[in-house]
Protein backbone atom coordinates (compact mmCIF):
# COMPACT_ATOMS: atom_id res chain seq x y z
CA UNK A 1 0.00 0.00 0.00
CA UNK A 2 1.53 3.37 -0.70
CA UNK A 3 1.83 6.11 1.77
CA UNK A 4 -0.38 8.66 2.57
CA UNK A 5 -1.34 11.07 -0.19
CA UNK A 6 -2.61 14.65 -0.26
CA UNK A 7 -5.21 13.76 -2.40
CA UNK A 8 -8.07 11.43 -0.29
CA UNK A 9 -7.88 8.01 0.15
CA UNK A 10 -9.75 5.63 2.39
CA UNK A 11 -13.76 6.17 2.87
CA UNK A 12 -13.38 9.89 1.49
CA UNK A 13 -11.70 8.60 -1.70
CA UNK A 14 -14.10 5.95 -1.77
CA UNK A 15 -17.73 8.32 -2.35
CA UNK A 16 -15.76 10.73 -4.17
CA UNK A 17 -14.58 7.99 -6.65
CA UNK A 18 -17.61 6.85 -7.16
CA UNK A 19 -18.75 10.12 -7.91
CA UNK A 20 -16.19 10.72 -9.95
CA UNK A 21 -16.86 7.40 -11.62
CA UNK A 22 -20.11 7.92 -12.28
CA UNK A 23 -19.57 11.40 -13.54
CA UNK A 24 -16.86 9.96 -16.19
CA UNK A 25 -19.20 7.44 -17.15
CA UNK A 26 -22.34 9.59 -17.78
CA UNK A 27 -19.41 11.65 -19.96
CA UNK A 28 -18.06 8.54 -22.24
CA UNK A 29 -21.62 7.18 -22.54
CA UNK A 30 -23.25 10.36 -23.55
CA UNK A 31 -20.20 10.84 -26.48
CA UNK A 32 -20.41 7.37 -27.62
CA UNK A 33 -24.37 7.18 -28.09
CA UNK A 34 -23.83 11.11 -29.35
CA UNK A 35 -21.54 9.55 -31.89
CA UNK A 36 -23.48 6.86 -32.93
CA UNK A 37 -26.80 8.82 -33.85
CA UNK A 38 -24.70 11.63 -35.78
CA UNK A 39 -24.01 8.41 -38.06
CA UNK A 40 -20.12 8.55 -36.91
CA UNK A 41 -19.14 5.06 -35.64
CA UNK A 42 -18.57 2.43 -38.67
CA UNK A 43 -18.99 -0.88 -39.95
CA UNK A 44 -15.45 -1.96 -38.94
CA UNK A 45 -16.33 -2.38 -35.69
CA UNK A 46 -19.02 -1.41 -34.19
CA UNK A 47 -21.38 -3.22 -37.66
CA UNK A 48 -20.03 -6.41 -37.61
CA UNK A 49 -20.56 -6.72 -33.85
CA UNK A 50 -23.95 -5.45 -34.55
CA UNK A 51 -24.54 -8.20 -37.38
CA UNK A 52 -22.40 -10.92 -35.60
CA UNK A 53 -24.36 -10.78 -32.35
CA UNK A 54 -28.05 -10.75 -34.87
CA UNK A 55 -26.63 -13.92 -36.07
CA UNK A 56 -25.66 -15.53 -33.20
CA UNK A 57 -28.37 -15.15 -30.96
CA UNK A 58 -31.70 -15.03 -33.62
CA UNK A 59 -29.97 -16.74 -36.43
CA UNK A 60 -28.60 -19.87 -34.32
CA UNK A 61 -24.92 -19.01 -36.18
CA UNK A 62 -23.02 -19.88 -32.79
CA UNK A 63 -19.70 -20.36 -34.93
CA UNK A 64 -19.60 -16.70 -35.59
CA UNK A 65 -18.09 -16.42 -32.10
CA UNK A 66 -15.20 -17.88 -33.56
CA UNK A 67 -14.82 -16.73 -36.82
CA UNK A 68 -11.30 -14.45 -37.42
CA UNK A 69 -11.34 -14.10 -33.56
CA UNK A 70 -12.21 -16.73 -30.47
CA UNK A 71 -14.39 -14.75 -28.60
CA UNK A 72 -16.42 -17.50 -26.33
CA UNK A 73 -18.62 -14.45 -24.28
CA UNK A 74 -19.46 -13.20 -27.49
CA UNK A 75 -23.03 -15.43 -27.18
CA UNK A 76 -23.60 -13.23 -23.46
CA UNK A 77 -23.21 -9.93 -25.57
CA UNK A 78 -25.87 -11.42 -27.70
CA UNK A 79 -28.05 -12.09 -25.35
CA UNK A 80 -27.56 -7.98 -23.73
CA UNK A 81 -29.08 -7.68 -27.04
CA UNK A 82 -31.74 -9.63 -26.78
CA UNK A 83 -33.21 -8.06 -23.74
CA UNK A 84 -33.31 -4.85 -25.39
CA UNK A 85 -35.21 -3.92 -28.77
CA UNK A 86 -32.87 -3.79 -32.13
CA UNK A 87 -32.79 0.10 -32.25
CA UNK A 88 -31.86 0.47 -28.51
CA UNK A 89 -29.01 -2.36 -28.79
CA UNK A 90 -26.43 -0.15 -29.80
CA UNK A 91 -27.17 2.22 -27.57
CA UNK A 92 -26.99 -0.71 -24.90
CA UNK A 93 -23.33 -1.47 -26.12
CA UNK A 94 -21.91 1.50 -26.25
CA UNK A 95 -23.31 2.34 -22.48
CA UNK A 96 -21.81 -1.41 -20.98
CA UNK A 97 -18.55 -0.21 -22.22
CA UNK A 98 -18.53 2.85 -20.81
CA UNK A 99 -19.91 1.49 -17.36
CA UNK A 100 -16.94 -0.90 -17.15
CA UNK A 101 -14.43 1.58 -18.19
CA UNK A 102 -15.03 3.71 -15.35
CA UNK A 103 -15.06 0.85 -12.93
CA UNK A 104 -11.31 1.03 -12.40
CA UNK A 105 -12.09 4.75 -11.03
CA UNK A 106 -14.46 3.15 -8.32
CA UNK A 107 -11.58 1.01 -7.37
CA UNK A 108 -8.56 2.60 -7.53
CA UNK A 109 -10.13 6.01 -5.23
CA UNK A 110 -10.02 4.88 -1.83
CA UNK A 111 -6.15 2.87 -2.45
CA UNK A 112 -4.22 5.47 -4.45
CA UNK A 113 -6.55 8.28 -4.03
CA UNK A 114 -7.80 10.62 -6.43
CA UNK A 115 -4.68 11.65 -8.14
CA UNK A 116 -4.87 8.21 -9.28
CA UNK A 117 -8.54 8.49 -10.56
CA UNK A 118 -7.42 11.59 -12.21
CA UNK A 119 -4.96 10.15 -13.83
CA UNK A 120 -6.75 6.87 -15.34
CA UNK A 121 -9.67 9.43 -16.43
CA UNK A 122 -7.19 11.62 -18.36
CA UNK A 123 -5.44 8.61 -20.13
CA UNK A 124 -6.02 8.62 -23.71
CA UNK A 125 -6.06 4.93 -24.16
CA UNK A 126 -9.16 4.56 -21.91
CA UNK A 127 -10.85 7.36 -23.85
CA UNK A 128 -10.49 5.91 -27.71
CA UNK A 129 -12.03 2.59 -26.08
CA UNK A 130 -14.45 4.56 -25.38
CA UNK A 131 -15.59 6.21 -28.33
CA UNK A 132 -13.92 3.91 -31.06
CA UNK A 133 -17.37 2.03 -31.66
CA UNK A 134 -17.78 -1.49 -29.89
CA UNK A 135 -15.24 -3.72 -29.18
CA UNK A 136 -15.32 -6.68 -26.47
CA UNK A 137 -11.72 -5.65 -25.70
CA UNK A 138 -12.95 -3.43 -22.81
CA UNK A 139 -13.16 -6.14 -20.48
CA UNK A 140 -9.82 -6.59 -20.27
CA UNK A 141 -9.12 -3.05 -18.21
CA UNK A 142 -11.30 -3.50 -15.18
CA UNK A 143 -10.40 -7.81 -15.20
CA UNK A 144 -6.81 -7.14 -15.05
CA UNK A 145 -7.17 -4.09 -12.48
CA UNK A 146 -9.05 -6.59 -10.42
CA UNK A 147 -6.65 -9.23 -10.88
CA UNK A 148 -3.73 -6.82 -9.71
CA UNK A 149 -5.44 -5.90 -6.54
CA UNK A 150 -6.40 -9.46 -5.93
CA UNK A 151 -3.13 -10.79 -6.09
CA UNK A 152 -1.29 -8.01 -4.12
CA UNK A 153 -3.82 -8.58 -1.25
CA UNK A 154 -2.93 -12.30 -1.12
CA UNK A 155 -5.88 -13.47 -2.77
CA UNK A 156 -3.91 -15.78 -4.95
CA UNK A 157 -6.31 -17.99 -6.40
CA UNK A 158 -9.13 -14.68 -6.82
CA UNK A 159 -6.68 -13.13 -9.06
CA UNK A 160 -6.31 -16.84 -10.67
CA UNK A 161 -9.68 -17.11 -11.53
CA UNK A 162 -9.84 -13.42 -12.52
CA UNK A 163 -6.63 -13.76 -15.18
CA UNK A 164 -8.77 -16.32 -16.78
CA UNK A 165 -11.83 -14.02 -18.10
CA UNK A 166 -9.01 -11.81 -20.71
CA UNK A 167 -8.46 -14.78 -22.57
CA UNK A 168 -12.06 -15.51 -22.69
CA UNK A 169 -12.67 -12.06 -24.44
CA UNK A 170 -10.04 -12.78 -27.66
CA UNK A 171 -7.39 -14.94 -27.85
CA UNK A 172 -4.38 -12.44 -28.09
CA UNK A 173 -5.08 -11.94 -24.51
CA UNK A 174 -4.33 -15.38 -23.79
CA UNK A 175 -0.98 -14.24 -23.78
CA UNK A 176 -2.02 -11.70 -20.77
CA UNK A 177 -3.63 -14.53 -19.04
CA UNK A 178 -0.05 -16.16 -18.93
CA UNK A 179 1.78 -13.07 -18.42
CA UNK A 180 -0.75 -12.72 -15.13
CA UNK A 181 0.86 -16.38 -14.10
CA UNK A 182 4.64 -14.79 -14.51
CA UNK A 183 2.99 -12.14 -11.83
CA UNK A 184 2.15 -14.59 -9.58
CA UNK A 185 5.10 -16.11 -9.22
CA UNK A 186 6.92 -12.62 -8.65
CA UNK A 187 4.21 -11.67 -5.82
CA UNK A 188 3.88 -14.72 -4.46
CA UNK A 189 5.56 -18.09 -2.57
CA UNK A 190 2.61 -20.30 -3.97
CA UNK A 191 3.88 -21.52 -7.76
CA UNK A 192 1.03 -23.92 -9.04
CA UNK A 193 -1.15 -20.51 -9.32
CA UNK A 194 1.13 -19.15 -11.77
CA UNK A 195 2.46 -22.14 -13.17
CA UNK A 196 -1.08 -23.07 -13.53
CA UNK A 197 -1.97 -19.72 -15.50
CA UNK A 198 0.95 -19.36 -17.56
CA UNK A 199 0.71 -23.06 -19.06
CA UNK A 200 -3.39 -21.92 -19.65
CA UNK A 201 -2.54 -19.16 -20.99
CA UNK A 202 -0.28 -20.45 -23.86
CA UNK A 203 -1.95 -23.37 -24.18
CA UNK A 204 -5.13 -21.30 -25.19
CA UNK A 205 -3.24 -19.41 -27.54
CA UNK A 206 -1.38 -21.54 -29.37
CA UNK A 207 -4.64 -23.78 -29.87
CA UNK A 208 -6.15 -20.68 -30.86
CA UNK A 209 -4.23 -19.07 -33.58
CA UNK A 210 -3.08 -22.55 -34.91
CA UNK A 211 -6.04 -24.51 -35.03
CA UNK A 212 -9.11 -22.75 -33.79
CA UNK A 213 -9.15 -19.53 -36.10
CA UNK A 214 -8.54 -21.81 -39.58
CA UNK A 215 -11.08 -23.96 -38.40
CA UNK A 216 -13.69 -21.68 -38.24
CA UNK A 217 -12.77 -18.75 -40.72
CA UNK A 218 -13.54 -19.23 -44.17
CA UNK A 219 -10.91 -16.19 -45.13
CA UNK A 220 -7.42 -17.09 -45.78
CA UNK A 221 -4.78 -15.54 -43.66
CA UNK A 222 -5.89 -15.37 -40.54
CA UNK A 223 -5.19 -15.90 -36.87
CA UNK A 224 -1.31 -15.26 -36.23
CA UNK A 225 0.22 -16.13 -39.30
CA UNK A 226 -1.98 -13.48 -41.12
CA UNK A 227 -0.78 -10.25 -43.07
CA UNK A 228 0.21 -8.28 -39.56
CA UNK A 229 3.44 -10.68 -38.51
CA UNK A 230 3.82 -13.18 -41.43
CA UNK A 231 7.24 -10.99 -41.96
CA UNK A 232 8.68 -13.09 -38.94
CA UNK A 233 7.72 -16.75 -40.58
CA UNK A 234 5.27 -19.33 -41.03
CA UNK A 235 3.91 -20.68 -37.40
CA UNK A 236 4.66 -19.72 -33.82
CA UNK A 237 8.13 -21.93 -34.03
CA UNK A 238 9.55 -19.99 -36.37
CA UNK A 239 8.79 -16.21 -35.76
CA UNK A 240 10.04 -16.93 -31.87
CA UNK A 241 12.97 -18.71 -33.67
CA UNK A 242 13.90 -15.47 -36.33
CA UNK A 243 12.71 -13.11 -32.53
CA UNK A 244 15.82 -15.01 -30.87
CA UNK A 245 18.20 -15.72 -33.98
CA UNK A 246 17.55 -12.24 -35.86
CA UNK A 247 17.54 -9.76 -32.81
CA UNK A 248 19.25 -6.99 -35.22
CA UNK A 249 16.40 -7.33 -37.49
CA UNK A 250 13.69 -7.15 -34.80
CA UNK A 251 14.93 -4.57 -32.85
CA UNK A 252 15.17 -2.67 -36.64
CA UNK A 253 11.87 -3.63 -37.35
CA UNK A 254 10.55 -2.14 -34.14
CA UNK A 255 12.79 0.93 -33.06
CA UNK A 256 13.40 1.70 -36.87
CA UNK A 257 9.79 2.53 -37.16
CA UNK A 258 8.98 6.52 -36.14
CA UNK A 259 5.33 4.82 -35.78
CA UNK A 260 6.30 2.52 -33.18
CA UNK A 261 8.50 4.81 -31.56
CA UNK A 262 5.70 7.36 -30.73
CA UNK A 263 3.24 4.52 -29.94
CA UNK A 264 6.01 3.86 -27.60
CA UNK A 265 6.42 7.15 -25.83
CA UNK A 266 2.55 7.77 -26.09
CA UNK A 267 1.04 4.72 -24.15
CA UNK A 268 4.05 5.56 -21.46
CA UNK A 269 4.27 9.49 -21.70
CA UNK A 270 0.26 9.85 -21.13
CA UNK A 271 0.74 8.51 -17.24
CA UNK A 272 4.58 10.49 -16.79
CA UNK A 273 6.31 7.73 -17.62
CA UNK A 274 5.86 6.82 -13.87
CA UNK A 275 4.94 3.60 -14.82
CA UNK A 276 8.09 2.16 -15.65
CA UNK A 277 9.39 2.82 -11.48
CA UNK A 278 7.07 0.30 -10.71
CA UNK A 279 7.61 -2.33 -13.35
CA UNK A 280 6.68 -5.72 -12.03
CA UNK A 281 3.27 -5.13 -13.34
CA UNK A 282 4.71 -4.20 -16.85
CA UNK A 283 5.06 -7.91 -17.29
CA UNK A 284 1.38 -8.25 -18.18
CA UNK A 285 1.77 -5.33 -20.74
CA UNK A 286 4.66 -6.79 -22.42
CA UNK A 287 2.61 -9.53 -24.54
CA UNK A 288 -0.17 -6.33 -25.91
CA UNK A 289 3.28 -4.32 -26.23
CA UNK A 290 5.06 -7.10 -28.34
CA UNK A 291 2.12 -7.80 -30.50
CA UNK A 292 1.75 -4.26 -31.44
CA UNK A 293 5.60 -3.60 -31.98
CA UNK A 294 5.93 -6.41 -33.94
CA UNK A 295 3.04 -6.15 -35.90
CA UNK A 296 3.76 -4.75 -39.44
CA UNK A 297 0.25 -2.99 -39.79
CA UNK A 298 -0.04 0.51 -38.94
CA UNK A 299 -3.28 0.45 -36.84
CA UNK A 300 -1.80 -2.60 -34.51
CA UNK A 301 0.57 0.54 -33.27
CA UNK A 302 -1.69 3.24 -33.41
CA UNK A 303 -2.72 5.67 -30.63
CA UNK A 304 -6.19 6.18 -31.71
CA UNK A 305 -7.10 2.72 -31.86
CA UNK A 306 -8.70 -0.20 -29.35
CA UNK A 307 -5.56 -2.10 -29.74
CA UNK A 308 -3.86 -0.58 -26.21
CA UNK A 309 -6.82 -2.11 -24.44
CA UNK A 310 -4.75 -4.78 -22.47
CA UNK A 311 -2.25 -2.08 -21.73
CA UNK A 312 -4.22 0.50 -20.22
CA UNK A 313 -4.61 -1.87 -16.54
CA UNK A 314 -0.78 -2.68 -16.23
CA UNK A 315 0.63 0.72 -16.90
CA UNK A 316 -2.22 2.26 -14.63
CA UNK A 317 -1.70 0.23 -11.98
CA UNK A 318 2.55 0.50 -11.92
CA UNK A 319 1.64 4.08 -11.86
CA UNK A 320 -0.27 3.89 -8.66
CA UNK A 321 1.91 2.04 -6.77
CA UNK A 322 4.64 4.15 -8.26
CA UNK A 323 2.27 7.17 -7.15
CA UNK A 324 3.46 7.48 -3.55
CA UNK A 325 7.09 6.61 -3.66
CA UNK A 326 7.96 9.10 -6.52
CA UNK A 327 5.87 11.74 -4.41
CA UNK A 328 8.19 10.82 -1.58
CA UNK A 329 11.27 10.39 -3.66
CA UNK A 330 11.02 14.23 -4.60
CA UNK A 331 9.71 15.72 -1.25
CA UNK A 332 13.46 14.66 -0.02
CA UNK A 333 14.78 17.01 -2.73
CA UNK A 334 12.61 19.86 -1.58
CA UNK A 335 9.26 19.50 -3.51
CA UNK A 336 6.76 19.36 -1.24
CA UNK A 337 3.54 16.90 -2.38
CA UNK A 338 1.23 20.13 -3.31
CA UNK A 339 3.81 21.45 -6.03
CA UNK A 340 4.54 17.46 -6.97
CA UNK A 341 0.97 16.83 -7.55
CA UNK A 342 0.70 20.50 -9.61
CA UNK A 343 3.48 19.38 -11.87
CA UNK A 344 2.02 15.97 -12.19
CA UNK A 345 -1.44 16.93 -12.92
CA UNK A 346 0.02 19.57 -15.65
CA UNK A 347 1.87 16.42 -17.63
CA UNK A 348 -1.46 14.17 -17.35
CA UNK A 349 -2.88 16.95 -18.96
CA UNK A 350 -1.04 18.24 -21.03
CA UNK A 351 -0.51 14.47 -22.70
CA UNK A 352 -4.33 14.06 -22.58
CA UNK A 353 -5.18 17.41 -24.81
CA UNK A 354 -2.22 16.00 -27.17
CA UNK A 355 -3.62 12.66 -27.70
CA UNK A 356 -7.34 11.70 -26.38
CA UNK A 357 -10.44 12.38 -27.96
CA UNK A 358 -11.87 14.01 -25.36
CA UNK A 359 -13.95 17.51 -25.56
CA UNK A 360 -10.97 19.35 -24.11
CA UNK A 361 -8.68 17.48 -26.60
CA UNK A 362 -6.54 18.96 -29.58
CA UNK A 363 -8.47 16.44 -32.26
CA UNK A 364 -11.74 17.44 -30.54
CA UNK A 365 -11.40 21.04 -31.88
CA UNK A 366 -9.01 21.01 -34.79
CA UNK A 367 -11.09 19.03 -36.96
CA UNK A 368 -8.30 16.38 -38.62
CA UNK A 369 -9.35 13.28 -37.45
CA UNK A 370 -13.19 12.83 -38.49
CA UNK A 371 -14.65 10.84 -36.03
CA UNK A 372 -13.35 12.58 -33.31
CA UNK A 373 -14.00 16.24 -34.43
CA UNK A 374 -17.60 17.82 -31.94
CA UNK A 375 -19.03 17.77 -35.28
CA UNK A 376 -19.12 13.69 -34.77
CA UNK A 377 -21.33 14.67 -31.77
CA UNK A 378 -23.72 16.69 -33.33
CA UNK A 379 -26.48 15.07 -34.92
CA UNK A 380 -27.41 17.20 -37.78
CA UNK A 381 -30.92 17.28 -39.78
CA UNK A 382 -29.27 15.16 -42.44
CA UNK A 383 -28.35 12.43 -40.77
CA UNK A 384 -31.96 12.31 -39.55
CA UNK A 385 -32.72 12.42 -43.16
CA UNK A 386 -30.25 9.21 -43.93
CA UNK A 387 -31.97 7.27 -40.95
CA UNK A 388 -35.07 7.90 -42.02
CA UNK A 389 -34.25 7.01 -45.43
CA UNK A 390 -32.77 3.87 -44.40
CA UNK A 391 -35.82 2.98 -43.02
CA UNK A 392 -37.99 3.97 -45.36
CA UNK A 393 -36.33 2.12 -48.42
CA UNK A 394 -34.33 -1.15 -46.73
CA UNK A 395 -36.21 -3.59 -46.28
CA UNK A 396 -36.24 -4.98 -42.29
CA UNK A 397 -35.87 -8.54 -43.57
CA UNK A 398 -33.22 -10.30 -41.82
CA UNK A 399 -32.01 -12.08 -44.94
CA UNK A 400 -31.90 -8.87 -46.65
CA UNK A 401 -27.77 -8.42 -47.46
CA UNK A 402 -26.24 -4.99 -47.33
CA UNK A 403 -23.05 -3.63 -48.34
CA UNK A 404 -22.37 0.17 -46.73
CA UNK A 405 -19.47 2.08 -47.10
CA UNK A 406 -17.53 1.70 -43.77
CA UNK A 407 -18.72 5.47 -42.60
CA UNK A 408 -21.76 5.17 -42.74
CA UNK A 409 -22.94 2.70 -40.24
CA UNK A 410 -26.72 2.18 -38.42
CA UNK A 411 -28.17 -0.28 -36.56
CA UNK A 412 -31.20 -0.91 -39.04
CA UNK A 413 -28.78 -1.61 -41.62
CA UNK A 414 -26.33 -3.62 -39.32
CA UNK A 415 -29.25 -6.28 -37.78
CA UNK A 416 -28.92 -8.43 -40.68
CA UNK A 417 -27.24 -12.06 -41.33
CA UNK A 418 -25.02 -10.41 -44.09
CA UNK A 419 -24.12 -6.49 -43.68
CA UNK A 420 -20.47 -5.72 -44.18
CA UNK A 421 -18.27 -2.73 -45.71
CA UNK A 422 -18.59 -1.50 -49.55
CA UNK A 423 -17.76 -3.19 -51.91
CA UNK A 424 -18.00 -6.66 -50.35
CA UNK A 425 -20.67 -8.94 -52.16
CA UNK A 426 -21.55 -5.43 -54.85
CA UNK A 427 -19.65 -7.04 -57.84
CA UNK A 428 -18.60 -10.74 -56.57
CA UNK A 429 -20.50 -12.97 -53.64
CA UNK A 430 -18.94 -12.48 -50.77
CA UNK A 431 -17.68 -16.03 -49.25
CA UNK A 432 -18.86 -17.23 -45.84
CA UNK A 433 -18.27 -20.30 -43.70
CA UNK A 434 -21.63 -22.19 -42.63
CA UNK A 435 -21.09 -24.62 -39.60
CA UNK A 436 -23.60 -26.90 -37.93
CA UNK A 437 -22.47 -28.55 -34.74
CA UNK A 438 -21.84 -31.93 -37.11
CA UNK A 439 -18.69 -30.10 -38.51
CA UNK A 440 -16.60 -30.10 -35.24
CA UNK A 441 -16.37 -33.58 -35.67
CA UNK A 442 -13.88 -32.59 -38.07
CA UNK A 443 -12.18 -30.96 -35.51
CA UNK A 444 -10.09 -34.10 -35.25
CA UNK A 445 -8.82 -34.56 -38.47
CA UNK A 446 -7.68 -31.16 -38.50
CA UNK A 447 -5.76 -31.22 -36.06
CA UNK A 448 -3.54 -34.03 -37.01
CA UNK A 449 -3.18 -33.73 -40.89
CA UNK A 450 -3.94 -30.07 -40.69
CA UNK A 451 -6.98 -30.85 -43.84
CA UNK A 452 -10.17 -29.22 -43.32
CA UNK A 453 -13.39 -31.06 -43.93
CA UNK A 454 -15.54 -29.98 -46.39
CA UNK A 455 -17.19 -26.87 -45.51
CA UNK A 456 -20.39 -25.17 -46.40
CA UNK A 457 -19.09 -22.24 -47.92
CA UNK A 458 -22.38 -19.87 -48.81
CA UNK A 459 -22.14 -17.09 -50.53
CA UNK A 460 -24.06 -13.73 -50.76
CA UNK A 461 -24.57 -10.36 -52.48
CA UNK A 462 -25.45 -7.47 -51.60
CA UNK A 463 -29.13 -6.61 -52.44
CA UNK A 464 -28.97 -3.22 -51.30
CA UNK A 465 -25.94 -0.77 -51.32
CA UNK A 466 -25.43 2.72 -48.81
CA UNK A 467 -23.07 5.16 -50.17
CA UNK A 468 -22.73 8.71 -49.13
CA UNK A 469 -19.80 10.91 -50.64
CA UNK A 470 -19.82 13.59 -47.85
CA UNK A 471 -18.62 10.58 -45.81
CA UNK A 472 -15.00 9.66 -45.75
CA UNK A 473 -14.30 7.25 -48.80
CA UNK A 474 -13.33 3.83 -47.69
CA UNK A 475 -13.00 0.46 -49.71
CA UNK A 476 -13.73 -2.15 -47.11
CA UNK A 477 -11.50 -0.80 -44.53
CA UNK A 478 -8.89 1.11 -46.19
CA UNK A 479 -9.97 4.28 -46.15
CA UNK A 480 -8.34 7.83 -47.12
CA UNK A 481 -6.82 11.08 -45.46
CA UNK A 482 -10.19 12.85 -45.50
CA UNK A 483 -10.66 16.89 -45.17
CA UNK A 484 -13.97 17.14 -46.91
CA UNK A 485 -12.64 15.20 -49.89
CA UNK A 486 -10.49 12.06 -50.23
CA UNK A 487 -6.78 13.30 -50.42
CA UNK A 488 -5.44 9.77 -51.10
CA UNK A 489 -5.97 9.51 -55.10
CA UNK A 490 -5.35 5.48 -55.21
CA UNK A 491 -8.41 5.46 -52.64
CA UNK A 492 -10.70 7.97 -54.64
CA UNK A 493 -9.94 6.36 -57.64
CA UNK A 494 -10.95 2.57 -56.35
CA UNK A 495 -14.08 3.89 -54.49
CA UNK A 496 -15.19 5.42 -57.67
CA UNK A 497 -14.59 2.90 -60.00
CA UNK A 498 -16.36 0.44 -57.30
CA UNK A 499 -19.47 3.30 -56.82
CA UNK A 500 -19.99 3.59 -61.01
CA UNK A 501 -19.72 -0.05 -61.12
CA UNK A 502 -22.51 -0.46 -58.79
CA UNK A 503 -24.37 2.26 -60.42
CA UNK A 504 -24.21 -0.84 -63.76
CA UNK A 505 -25.33 -3.52 -61.32
CA UNK A 506 -28.02 -1.88 -58.96
CA UNK A 507 -30.93 1.13 -59.77
CA UNK A 508 -30.14 4.33 -57.64
CA UNK A 509 -33.66 4.12 -55.61
CA UNK A 510 -32.76 7.42 -53.36
CA UNK A 511 -30.53 10.26 -53.74
CA UNK A 512 -30.13 13.27 -51.55
CA UNK A 513 -27.38 15.43 -50.82
CA UNK A 514 -24.50 12.93 -51.85
CA UNK A 515 -26.41 10.01 -50.05
CA UNK A 516 -27.57 7.26 -52.00
CA UNK A 517 -29.18 3.81 -51.90
CA UNK A 518 -28.87 1.34 -54.21
CA UNK A 519 -30.79 -1.76 -54.79
CA UNK A 520 -29.78 -4.37 -56.86
CA UNK A 521 -31.18 -4.47 -60.51
CA UNK A 522 -32.98 -8.04 -61.11
CA UNK A 523 -31.32 -10.89 -62.80
CA UNK A 524 -27.68 -9.03 -61.72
Amino acid sequence: MVKSSPLRRGPAGKVSGAVFALSFFAVLATMACLKYLSLHTTVFDLGIYLSNLFAVSKGGEWWRAFNGHIQPLLPVFGLLCDMSSDSAAPFLLLIVQALFLALPIVLAAPRFGLMAAMAYALYFAVWFNALFDFHPDFLVVPSLFIFFLLADSGLIWAAFATALLPMLVKEPYALQTAACGIYLLCVSRRRLPGLLLALLGCLYFFAATRYAIPFFTADAGVGLEGGAFSWLGDGIGAMLGHIFLHPLDTLGAVFGNPGKLKYLFGVFGALAFLSLVRPLALIVALPCLALSLLSSLPNYYSLANHYAAGLIAPLFYAFCKALGPSRDAFGRYGVPPVLFNLLLALILLAGHVMLSPSPISRLFWQGEAWGYHYSAYQPTARDAEIIKAIHEYVPEDPFIAVSVQNTLNWGAAARRLNYNSFPLGVERPHPVQFMTVDDLAGVRRFVATGEKPPMDIRSWKADYVLLDLKRPWFMVDTGCDWRGACNDRLVAAEFLAAMNKAKTIFNVIYQNDGFMILRRKAGK
